[in-house]
C-alpha cells in the first residue's frame, strides 16, 4: 500500500493518505481545516516511486 502526502494551500498542513491506486476525490480533504485545496508533495513520489527501491542505481552483477 502507498501513502500520498499532500498539504494543504489554505493552513498549509501536512497529512498522509494510504491508498491502493489513484486518490478519490474524498480523500482530498485536509483533516484539520476542511479544505479541499490540497497538492501532493515531491516526497509522494520519491517515498512510493522506483527511486525508494534499495537495488535502485545498483550495477548488475553476475555471470553469464
Amino acid at each position: 500500500m502507498a501513502t500520498v502526502k499532500l498539504v494543504c494551500r489554505q493552513c498549509k498542513h501536512a497529512f498522509a493518505v494510504p491508498t491502493l491506486g489513484a486518490i478519490k476525490d474524498k480523500q482530498k480533504r485536509c483533516p484539520k481545516c476542511g479544505s479541499q485545496d490540497v497538492r501532493q508533495t515531491l516526497g509522494s513520489f520519491l517515498s512510493n516511486g522506483p527511486l525508494s527501491s534499495p537495488t535502485c542505481g545498483a550495477v548488475p552483477t553476475g555471470g553469464g
